[in-house]
């Protein structure tokens, strides 16, 4: 609406005459109030002066008129509205405060032309001829906030959200919603004490006990359930699972890896194989244990042991295998007997780096090493007929243990359980291909063969940080040999010194009869240990067993195992005299044949003798791939020296390299090569 309207806006309006001429010469003569038009020779007329009936229709024609839409709610403040209690408001009602601001958007608008009384009346009588612009006749409903559609706009009403919003601002608008009633019942203690427990009892079990014990505040099963669904899921959960289960349930802290470079920090954990193999040792079925350590910035796995259990030996083993792609900063580990100990400590201040300790039961700080064990080892174990994890189908693991049991009951071997080199086989390629594989916590870059945005890999990740320009720090691998040897302090006595039930020998030893020295052994070599003086010194390397030989000379044994049998025989010849009464004659070996034995004899006789003649030595092929791949390197050093090798020795000679056991001893040995080169 406008306060000044000219002669031509006027024109043929109710209560108005048709033409401009006939409408200046009525104000003339009724002296209606007027203004010059800015910019203008027109003559401007105030609504005030002007006719009840044109006046109407001007009313009616600004309010039918199209209104733009309000802006959002949180922008529009009122003189007194409270901002904190507006950010609390639900969409509900959010929704039902600005259909009201719309109507005392428009009767403020209003008033600055006729009254407000006049605009309220206005409204309420457009409103029920349904003469209101279509913007605010979607909104009378939801102003109503009914839920019939009979309800319109009342003067009442309207002067009510006036005031409302004059005293409280857009707050004041909003309609009151009943909350839920959080207070705690009087017998929710009692109750709770019946179904927070770690049993996990259902709500139909805790109620019952509940009942039994508290009959005289008793409310039905409907309303304890409701009680329950107004709890969060970790009030809920309380006291039916252990704190750090709990800890799915509450918020946590992300840590981002994005500022560290490859080698800052290594974490490493074991994880029990969930997967039978064969023992190397034992031959029997066992699960492994596998210790990994990974480097948390690029999420590459640099070093892995398998073991029997946990272990320092295990820890140390893998560490092992780490520093050879780089010296680490950190050592992230958990509070485990093969992590916690001095040993282990000891190899990593003498590294340089430092060990931290996760939390006691607080594994989800540690969630990268712990994720990988699900993408590589448990995924790996489920690709073997022997996987007996816990969501192996209870039948078929039943019968798969059944059957390999019993074949190795009668054969001594089964083809349902992997062999230990079967199973390392298997291991590299896990490994090298989850080194291999886009990882989802790495960047994203563009594929340069496909062309696609994908995640790096480890060892994209690798790479990229040394093309940026990092080089990881190596050091030499004859400093990283005697730096990996974990030491302990033993006595020796007589050049001798024990470990680990083992008796080594080194005539160096004889000066410190008596004394401690520092023992150095080798985690992966048991047949040698380096001896140091408590300063440090070296003495020496002392042998498994060195000063060790036959008990007897084997030519003294020979003579008294003949002399045995001879005085056996005897005493046998002198038992059947006594029996029998008759002199027995024990007849000396002849190499001829027996003219008393008949064809048949003479056959079975020389058919025995033949069972019983020493036999030619066979080709006899080791069972571990180590000892495989040494004696294939010497058939083949034969083979290029000229020699002729035995059918049997030719034929594994040609056919084992086609196996994955020498593609991966082959491997082993070329990396340890590179590492001492």
């Amino acid at each position: 609406m406008h306060n000044w309207y000219s002669a031509r806006e006027l024109a043929g309006l109710p209560g108005m005459p048709g033409t401009e001429r006939a409408i200046q010469l009525r104000a003339k003569r009724e002296r209606w109030e007027g203004q010059g038009r800015l910019g203008s020779k027109a003559v401007e007329y105030s609504f005030g002066t002007l006719p009840h009936e044109t006046q109407v229709h001007l009313i009616a024609a600004s309010v039918s008129a199209t209104a733009p839409e309000p802006l959002p709610v949180i922008e529009l403040i009122g003189p007194k509205c409270d901002s904190v209690l507006a950010s609390r408001l639900n969409q509900d009602q959010r929704s039902v405060l600005t259909a009201r601001l719309a109507f005392v958007r428009e009767i403020e608008r209003m008033s600055q032309t006729i009254s407000q009384q006049r605009a309220i009346d206005s409204l309420v009588a457009l409103a029920k001829a349904e003469q209101l612009s279509p913007y605010l006749t979607d909104r009378v409903q939801r102003a109503n906030d009914r839920k019939t559609s009979e309800r319109t706009l009342s003067e009442r009403t309207l002067k009510r959200w006036l005031s409302d919003y004059r005293k409280h601002g857009e707050t004041g608008l909003a309609p009151t919603r009943r909350q839920k009633d959080m207070s705690l019942p009087a017998w929710s203690a009692s109750f709770l004490t019946c179904y927070q427990r770690p049993t996990k009892p259902s709500v139909e079990a805790a109620y019952a006990e509940f009942s039994l014990k508290h009959p005289a505040e008793r409310p039905s099963i409907h309303v304890v359930r409701r009680f329950l669904n107004k709890l969060s899921a970790e009030a809920r959960e309380r006291g039916r699972r252990t704190p750090q289960e709990l800890k799915a349930l509450q918020p946590f802290k992300r840590r981002l890896t994005k500022n560290l470079h490859p080698c800052d920090v290594f974490t490493a954990d074991g994880h029990k194989f969930d997967a039978e193999v064969l023992n190397p040792r034992t031959g029997k079925p066992y699960r492994p244990e596998t210790t990994t350590v990974l480097d948390v910035a690029t999420r590459k796995a640099v070093g892995i042991s398998i073991g029997e259990a946990e272990s320092t030996i295990g820890v140390l083993d893998a560490l092992r295998d780490a520093v050879q792609h780089g010296m680490f900063a950190m050592f992230y580990v958990d509070n485990g007997s093969g992590f916690a100990n001095d040993t282990v400590r000891e190899v990593v201040d003498r590294l340089g780096g430092e060990m931290t300790h996760a939390l006691p039961y607080n594994s989800q700080a540690r969630g990268l090493i712990e994720r990988s064990h699900q993408t590589i080892w448990v995924n790996a174990a489920k690709k073997l007929t022997s996987y007996i994890g816990a969501d192996m189908d209870k039948h078929a693991g039943t019968k798969v243990h059944r059957i390999s049991r019993k074949q190795l009951r009668e054969t001594g071997s089964t083809r349902l359980i992997p062999t230990f080199a079967e199973f390392m086989a298997g291991v590299e390629y896990e490994i090298e291909t989850y080194n291999n594989s886009p990882h989802r916590g790495l960047a994203k870059f563009r594929d340069p063969l496909t062309g696609k945005l994908r995640h790096m890999s480890p060892n994209e990740a690798w790479d990229a940080a040394r093309t940026e320009g990092w080089e990881p720090m190596v050091a030499p691998a004859e400093v990283l040999n005697d730096l990996m040897r974990p030491q302990v302090i033993r006595p020796t006595r007589r050049g001798e010194v024990t470990w680990s039930g083992e008796t080594y020998f080194l005539d160096a030893l004889r000066d410190f009869h008596g004394q401690e020295i520092r023992l150095a052994y080798d985690v992966r070599n048991a047949s040698r240990v380096w001896v140091r003086t408590l300063e440090g010194d070296l003495v020496g390397e002392a042998i498994l067993d060195g000063n060790a030989s036959d008990y007897m000379p084997k030519a003294m044994l020979e003579k008294a195992y003949e002399k045995r049998e001879s005085g056996q025989m005897k005493r046998a010849l002198d038992k059947l005299e006594t029996l029998t009464g008759k002199r027995v004659e024990m007849i000396a070996p002849c190499t001829g044949p027996s003219a008393q034995l008949s064809a048949e004899q003479l056959a079975e006789a020389q058919r025995f003798a033949q069972l019983a003649a020493p036999k030619a030595p066979t080709f006899e092929i080791p069972a571990d791939p180590i000892s495989k791949y040494h004696l294939w390197n010497q058939l083949n050093d034969r083979v290029k020296s000229g020699a002729l090798l035995p059918p049997e020795e030719a034929q594994w000679h040609d056919r084992w390299p086609k196996h994955s056991d020498y593609t991966a001893m082959q491997r082993m040995f070329a990396h340890a090569a590179q590492a001492r080169a």
